[in-house]
């Protein structure tokens, strides 16, 4: 099998966005169309693909709560060399382990 690579998924989106615009049609972040087919494929919801710019999208609500909620588990990675990165990675929550107060006993 072959696997589409990232720049074949950019001219993907642009070209649903053309087409969407010639047929007088609306699509809105979230749509099949406008993800990437990383995204489509992954079966867990693990990656989140949209316009962080539309207060309205489902990937800006999610960036709002995991960068700056009470318990947010978003960071950017190399974030202090002032490149504004635009990949929000999660923080891994061990359900099962102990909090640091009993696992230093």
């Amino acid at each position: 099998g072959s696997m589409e690579k990232c720049t074949f998924c950019i001219q993907r989106i642009r070209r649903a966005g053309r087409d969407a615009k010639r047929d007088g049609q609306e699509i809105r972040d979230g749509d099949r169309a406008l993800s990437p087919a990383c995204v489509n494929a992954c079966p867990t919801g693990t990656l989140v693909f949209g316009d962080l710019h539309d207060e309205d999208s489902e990937v800006a609500r999610m960036a709002d709560r995991e960068l700056n909620g009470d318990h947010g588990r978003g960071y950017h990675m190399l974030e202090e060399l002032g490149t504004h990165p635009s990949v929000i990675y999660l923080k891994k929550i061990d359900r099962s382990a102990k909090p640091p107060e009993e696992a230093h006993g």
